[in-house]
Protein backbone atom coordinates (compact mmCIF):
# COMPACT_ATOMS: atom_id res chain seq x y z
CA UNK A 1 0.00 0.00 0.00
CA UNK A 2 1.49 3.46 -1.44
CA UNK A 3 -0.09 5.98 0.86
CA UNK A 4 1.29 9.49 0.71
CA UNK A 5 1.62 10.99 4.45
CA UNK A 6 3.27 14.24 5.71
CA UNK A 7 6.67 14.10 6.99
CA UNK A 8 7.22 13.06 10.03
CA UNK A 9 8.16 15.55 12.93
CA UNK A 10 7.14 18.28 10.10
CA UNK A 11 5.23 21.37 11.04
CA UNK A 12 2.33 22.49 9.07
CA UNK A 13 1.25 25.64 9.33
CA UNK A 14 -2.69 26.22 10.30
CA UNK A 15 -5.65 25.56 8.38
CA UNK A 16 -6.59 27.79 5.80
CA UNK A 17 -9.20 28.39 3.01
CA UNK A 18 -7.15 25.65 0.23
CA UNK A 19 -6.17 24.01 3.47
CA UNK A 20 -5.05 20.05 2.11
CA UNK A 21 -6.07 17.01 4.65
CA UNK A 22 -3.84 15.35 7.04
CA UNK A 23 -3.43 12.90 4.17
CA UNK A 24 -1.37 14.52 2.28
CA UNK A 25 2.03 15.36 1.50
CA UNK A 26 2.42 18.96 2.90
CA UNK A 27 5.27 18.98 -0.35
CA UNK A 28 5.94 23.02 -0.43
CA UNK A 29 5.51 24.08 2.97
CA UNK A 30 8.39 22.00 5.13
CA UNK A 31 10.89 19.53 4.61
CA UNK A 32 12.88 17.39 6.67
CA UNK A 33 16.33 17.33 8.10
CA UNK A 34 17.82 13.22 6.91
CA UNK A 35 14.90 12.78 4.15
CA UNK A 36 16.19 15.30 1.74
CA UNK A 37 19.09 17.46 3.54
CA UNK A 38 17.58 20.63 4.00
CA UNK A 39 16.56 22.52 6.58
CA UNK A 40 12.86 22.56 7.53
CA UNK A 41 12.99 26.27 6.40
CA UNK A 42 13.62 26.16 3.16
CA UNK A 43 10.98 25.04 0.75
CA UNK A 44 10.21 21.75 -0.85
CA UNK A 45 10.38 21.34 -4.87
CA UNK A 46 8.09 19.32 -6.82
CA UNK A 47 5.91 16.10 -5.42
CA UNK A 48 7.80 13.08 -3.58
CA UNK A 49 9.36 10.08 -4.84
CA UNK A 50 8.59 6.66 -4.20
CA UNK A 51 11.74 6.53 -2.13
CA UNK A 52 11.25 9.29 0.09
CA UNK A 53 7.58 8.11 0.84
CA UNK A 54 8.64 4.91 1.57
CA UNK A 55 11.36 5.72 4.24
CA UNK A 56 8.33 7.59 5.91
CA UNK A 57 5.30 4.78 5.52
CA UNK A 58 5.98 3.37 8.80
CA UNK A 59 5.07 4.96 11.90
CA UNK A 60 5.38 8.42 12.20
CA UNK A 61 4.00 11.87 13.02
CA UNK A 62 3.23 15.94 12.43
CA UNK A 63 1.37 18.17 14.21
CA UNK A 64 -0.37 21.99 13.68
CA UNK A 65 -1.24 24.32 16.00
CA UNK A 66 -4.73 22.75 17.22
CA UNK A 67 -4.22 18.83 16.36
CA UNK A 68 -1.26 16.11 16.59
CA UNK A 69 -1.90 13.79 13.33
CA UNK A 70 -0.05 10.10 14.41
CA UNK A 71 0.27 7.28 11.46
CA UNK A 72 1.27 3.14 11.41
CA UNK A 73 1.36 1.10 8.31
CA UNK A 74 -2.37 0.32 9.30
CA UNK A 75 -3.89 2.91 11.72
CA UNK A 76 -4.10 6.97 11.90
CA UNK A 77 -4.64 9.01 15.10
CA UNK A 78 -6.25 12.31 15.55
CA UNK A 79 -5.71 14.13 18.93
CA UNK A 80 -6.63 17.91 20.13
CA UNK A 81 -3.84 20.48 20.97
CA UNK A 82 -3.93 22.15 23.78
CA UNK A 83 -3.60 26.25 22.99
CA UNK A 84 -0.18 27.02 22.59
CA UNK A 85 1.45 30.11 23.32
CA UNK A 86 4.20 31.84 21.19
CA UNK A 87 6.46 34.58 22.34
CA UNK A 88 6.68 37.66 20.00
CA UNK A 89 9.82 39.70 19.94
CA UNK A 90 8.83 42.42 21.75
CA UNK A 91 7.92 40.24 24.92
CA UNK A 92 4.25 39.48 24.98
CA UNK A 93 2.71 35.38 24.15
CA UNK A 94 0.49 34.68 21.56
CA UNK A 95 -1.77 31.77 21.62
CA UNK A 96 -3.50 30.16 19.11
CA UNK A 97 -7.14 29.87 19.93
CA UNK A 98 -9.68 27.77 18.14
CA UNK A 99 -13.48 27.30 20.45
CA UNK A 100 -14.49 23.75 19.88
CA UNK A 101 -11.20 22.17 19.69
CA UNK A 102 -11.71 19.24 21.62
CA UNK A 103 -15.24 18.84 20.58
CA UNK A 104 -15.11 18.38 17.24
CA UNK A 105 -12.58 15.41 17.45
CA UNK A 106 -15.64 13.54 19.38
CA UNK A 107 -18.37 14.84 16.59
CA UNK A 108 -16.05 13.52 13.37
CA UNK A 109 -16.37 10.34 15.33
CA UNK A 110 -19.71 10.10 15.93
CA UNK A 111 -20.06 11.57 12.21
CA UNK A 112 -18.11 8.73 10.94
CA UNK A 113 -20.13 5.71 13.38
CA UNK A 114 -23.67 7.39 12.10
CA UNK A 115 -22.55 7.42 8.20
CA UNK A 116 -21.04 3.90 8.32
CA UNK A 117 -23.75 2.55 10.25
CA UNK A 118 -26.55 3.61 8.23
CA UNK A 119 -25.14 4.35 4.51
CA UNK A 120 -22.76 2.98 2.42
CA UNK A 121 -20.60 5.88 1.77
CA UNK A 122 -16.97 4.98 2.60
CA UNK A 123 -15.16 6.41 5.73
CA UNK A 124 -12.34 5.41 7.56
CA UNK A 125 -12.98 2.88 9.68
CA UNK A 126 -13.31 3.95 13.65
CA UNK A 127 -11.46 2.11 15.81
CA UNK A 128 -11.32 3.94 19.06
CA UNK A 129 -11.93 7.79 20.39
CA UNK A 130 -12.11 8.89 23.97
CA UNK A 131 -10.65 11.78 25.77
CA UNK A 132 -7.71 12.74 28.24
CA UNK A 133 -7.53 13.80 31.57
CA UNK A 134 -6.18 17.35 30.46
CA UNK A 135 -9.29 17.56 28.01
CA UNK A 136 -7.43 16.84 24.91
CA UNK A 137 -9.51 14.50 22.55
CA UNK A 138 -8.55 11.67 20.02
CA UNK A 139 -9.85 9.36 17.40
CA UNK A 140 -8.51 6.45 15.81
CA UNK A 141 -8.79 4.64 12.29
CA UNK A 142 -8.41 2.67 9.96
CA UNK A 143 -5.21 4.27 7.91
CA UNK A 144 -7.14 3.94 4.37
CA UNK A 145 -5.52 3.80 0.55
CA UNK A 146 -4.84 6.66 -1.72
CA UNK A 147 -4.09 9.96 -2.22
CA UNK A 148 -6.52 13.08 -1.77
CA UNK A 149 -8.12 14.75 -5.32
CA UNK A 150 -5.69 17.73 -3.95
CA UNK A 151 -2.75 16.11 -3.80
CA UNK A 152 -3.35 14.50 -7.45
CA UNK A 153 -3.29 18.74 -8.36
CA UNK A 154 0.33 18.78 -7.61
CA UNK A 155 1.57 15.48 -8.76
CA UNK A 156 3.10 14.10 -12.36
CA UNK A 157 1.37 12.26 -14.41
CA UNK A 158 -0.34 9.15 -12.57
CA UNK A 159 -0.49 7.33 -15.93
CA UNK A 160 1.41 3.75 -16.67
CA UNK A 161 4.51 4.31 -18.11
CA UNK A 162 4.02 4.45 -22.39
CA UNK A 163 0.90 5.81 -21.61
CA UNK A 164 1.69 9.32 -19.71
CA UNK A 165 -0.17 12.36 -20.60
CA UNK A 166 2.55 14.73 -22.12
CA UNK A 167 2.94 17.87 -20.40
CA UNK A 168 4.52 19.54 -17.23
CA UNK A 169 4.06 18.67 -13.53
CA UNK A 170 1.30 18.51 -12.33
CA UNK A 171 -0.24 16.62 -14.96
CA UNK A 172 -3.61 18.35 -15.68
CA UNK A 173 -5.48 15.18 -17.25
CA UNK A 174 -4.99 13.15 -14.59
CA UNK A 175 -6.26 16.10 -12.00
CA UNK A 176 -9.12 16.50 -14.77
CA UNK A 177 -10.35 13.14 -14.59
CA UNK A 178 -10.01 12.62 -10.81
CA UNK A 179 -12.04 15.45 -10.35
CA UNK A 180 -14.80 14.53 -12.68
CA UNK A 181 -15.05 11.00 -10.91
CA UNK A 182 -15.08 12.63 -7.45
CA UNK A 183 -17.94 15.36 -8.31
CA UNK A 184 -20.08 12.23 -9.53
CA UNK A 185 -19.14 10.45 -6.09
CA UNK A 186 -20.47 13.34 -3.92
CA UNK A 187 -23.29 13.29 -6.35
CA UNK A 188 -24.18 10.08 -6.78
CA UNK A 189 -22.75 8.52 -3.98
CA UNK A 190 -22.87 11.24 -1.06
CA UNK A 191 -25.47 13.42 -0.84
CA UNK A 192 -28.23 11.30 -1.87
CA UNK A 193 -27.45 8.75 0.74
CA UNK A 194 -26.98 11.78 3.79
CA UNK A 195 -30.46 13.47 2.72
CA UNK A 196 -31.83 10.10 3.89
CA UNK A 197 -30.64 10.92 6.75
CA UNK A 198 -32.92 13.43 9.14
CA UNK A 199 -33.58 14.50 12.42
CA UNK A 200 -35.32 16.71 14.50
CA UNK A 201 -32.62 18.98 16.16
CA UNK A 202 -29.39 20.39 14.63
CA UNK A 203 -26.04 18.62 15.47
CA UNK A 204 -25.40 15.06 16.69
CA UNK A 205 -26.11 14.35 19.92
CA UNK A 206 -26.72 17.28 21.23
CA UNK A 207 -23.64 19.13 20.18
CA UNK A 208 -23.74 21.79 17.69
CA UNK A 209 -20.26 22.47 15.60
CA UNK A 210 -20.96 25.64 13.56
CA UNK A 211 -20.32 26.00 9.41
CA UNK A 212 -16.87 25.43 8.11
CA UNK A 213 -17.50 28.89 5.88
CA UNK A 214 -18.20 30.72 9.06
CA UNK A 215 -15.24 31.94 11.44
CA UNK A 216 -17.07 32.78 14.83
CA UNK A 217 -13.68 32.95 16.97
CA UNK A 218 -13.18 36.24 15.20
CA UNK A 219 -16.32 37.44 13.17
CA UNK A 220 -18.88 39.37 14.85
CA UNK A 221 -21.92 39.74 16.41
CA UNK A 222 -20.32 35.87 17.19
CA UNK A 223 -17.49 36.19 18.73
CA UNK A 224 -17.63 35.20 22.31
CA UNK A 225 -20.34 32.60 21.41
CA UNK A 226 -20.04 29.09 24.00
CA UNK A 227 -22.52 27.43 22.41
CA UNK A 228 -24.76 26.79 19.29
CA UNK A 229 -28.52 25.75 19.96
CA UNK A 230 -30.22 22.45 18.69
CA UNK A 231 -32.92 24.38 18.23
CA UNK A 232 -35.64 21.56 17.89
CA UNK A 233 -38.50 21.27 15.63
CA UNK A 234 -41.53 19.15 15.29
CA UNK A 235 -40.88 17.79 11.66
CA UNK A 236 -37.15 16.14 11.08
CA UNK A 237 -36.60 18.90 9.26
CA UNK A 238 -32.84 18.84 9.59
CA UNK A 239 -30.28 16.31 6.86
CA UNK A 240 -27.33 15.26 7.70
CA UNK A 241 -24.20 16.95 5.70
CA UNK A 242 -20.31 16.36 5.73
CA UNK A 243 -19.98 19.93 6.04
CA UNK A 244 -16.61 20.42 4.69
CA UNK A 245 -16.67 19.01 1.17
CA UNK A 246 -13.11 19.86 -0.55
CA UNK A 247 -10.86 18.42 -2.69
CA UNK A 248 -8.44 17.73 0.65
CA UNK A 249 -10.96 15.51 1.98
CA UNK A 250 -11.52 13.02 -1.02
CA UNK A 251 -9.49 10.38 -1.46
CA UNK A 252 -8.73 8.95 -4.61
CA UNK A 253 -6.89 5.83 -6.23
CA UNK A 254 -3.40 7.07 -7.51
CA UNK A 255 -3.66 4.12 -10.28
CA UNK A 256 -7.49 4.72 -11.68
CA UNK A 257 -8.57 8.14 -10.42
CA UNK A 258 -11.63 6.65 -9.04
CA UNK A 259 -12.57 8.68 -5.22
CA UNK A 260 -12.16 5.99 -2.69
CA UNK A 261 -13.26 7.70 0.75
CA UNK A 262 -14.78 10.48 2.18
CA UNK A 263 -12.54 11.95 5.31
CA UNK A 264 -12.21 14.70 7.56
CA UNK A 265 -16.28 14.73 9.68
CA UNK A 266 -15.64 17.53 11.83
CA UNK A 267 -17.74 19.63 10.53
CA UNK A 268 -20.73 17.03 9.89
CA UNK A 269 -24.03 17.36 11.69
CA UNK A 270 -27.95 17.69 11.17
CA UNK A 271 -28.15 20.92 9.60
CA UNK A 272 -31.31 22.57 7.67
CA UNK A 273 -30.88 21.40 4.07
CA UNK A 274 -28.59 23.28 1.80
CA UNK A 275 -26.06 24.49 4.92
CA UNK A 276 -23.24 22.86 3.09
CA UNK A 277 -23.12 25.24 0.11
CA UNK A 278 -22.36 22.50 -2.41
CA UNK A 279 -21.59 23.96 -5.37
CA UNK A 280 -21.29 21.05 -7.77
CA UNK A 281 -17.18 21.51 -7.92
CA UNK A 282 -14.12 20.88 -5.89
CA UNK A 283 -12.29 23.60 -7.22
CA UNK A 284 -10.25 25.07 -4.65
CA UNK A 285 -11.37 28.96 -5.75
CA UNK A 286 -14.75 28.03 -5.56
CA UNK A 287 -14.33 26.45 -2.42
CA UNK A 288 -12.54 29.73 -0.80
CA UNK A 289 -15.12 32.21 -1.78
CA UNK A 290 -17.30 30.19 0.41
CA UNK A 291 -15.98 31.81 3.24
CA UNK A 292 -16.97 35.46 1.46
CA UNK A 293 -20.57 37.39 1.15
CA UNK A 294 -22.09 35.74 3.73
CA UNK A 295 -25.28 38.10 4.11
CA UNK A 296 -27.04 35.83 2.62
CA UNK A 297 -26.26 32.20 3.95
CA UNK A 298 -26.59 33.73 7.53
CA UNK A 299 -29.57 34.63 6.98
CA UNK A 300 -30.85 31.21 5.51
CA UNK A 301 -29.59 28.97 7.69
CA UNK A 302 -28.49 30.65 11.00
CA UNK A 303 -31.02 33.87 11.16
CA UNK A 304 -32.14 32.84 14.53
CA UNK A 305 -28.58 33.27 16.19
CA UNK A 306 -27.99 35.85 14.23
CA UNK A 307 -30.80 38.01 15.80
CA UNK A 308 -30.13 36.73 19.41
CA UNK A 309 -26.08 38.03 19.01
CA UNK A 310 -27.04 41.10 17.07
CA UNK A 311 -29.16 42.01 19.98
CA UNK A 312 -26.24 41.27 22.22
CA UNK A 313 -23.79 43.29 20.21
CA UNK A 314 -22.62 46.61 21.81
CA UNK A 315 -21.07 48.23 18.74
CA UNK A 316 -23.69 48.35 15.75
CA UNK A 317 -21.76 50.83 13.60
CA UNK A 318 -19.40 47.89 13.01
CA UNK A 319 -22.41 45.70 12.69
CA UNK A 320 -23.89 47.87 9.90
CA UNK A 321 -20.44 48.61 8.11
CA UNK A 322 -20.46 44.71 7.29
CA UNK A 323 -24.00 44.72 6.58
CA UNK A 324 -23.39 47.48 4.21
CA UNK A 325 -20.06 45.39 2.56
CA UNK A 326 -22.39 42.19 1.97
CA UNK A 327 -20.93 40.58 5.02
CA UNK A 328 -23.64 40.19 7.70
CA UNK A 329 -27.89 40.57 6.54
CA UNK A 330 -29.93 43.64 7.48
CA UNK A 331 -31.56 41.90 10.53
CA UNK A 332 -35.00 43.04 9.78
CA UNK A 333 -34.24 40.84 6.36
CA UNK A 334 -33.83 38.25 8.52
CA UNK A 335 -36.84 38.77 10.53
CA UNK A 336 -39.31 38.34 7.28
CA UNK A 337 -37.42 35.26 6.23
CA UNK A 338 -38.22 33.49 9.79
CA UNK A 339 -41.58 34.59 9.58
CA UNK A 340 -42.32 33.80 6.15
CA UNK A 341 -41.06 30.26 7.35
CA UNK A 342 -43.20 29.14 9.88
Amino acid sequence: MLHQQPRAGCYTPPREADERSPFETPDRRCKRDGIDGTSDAEPAEGPFSKAEVARVLSSHSYQTEDTAYEFTTTTFRKTSRLTVGHPKPDGPIFRWFRSWNHERITNEAKAMELVSRNTTIPVPRLIDHGGHPDGRRYLITERIEGITLSEIQRRSCLQPLGQSHPGDVPCQQCFDQAHANAVDFINTTVLPQLAKLTSHTRGIDGFVMPPRWLSPDIQPPWRGMKQWKTLPREEPEYVFQHGDLGAHNVMVNPDTLQATALIDWEYAGFYPPGMERWTGTLDRDVYAKLGRDLARPIAEFLGEEYLEYYDKWSDKDELQGLIESGQLPHPDEVKRGLQQAE
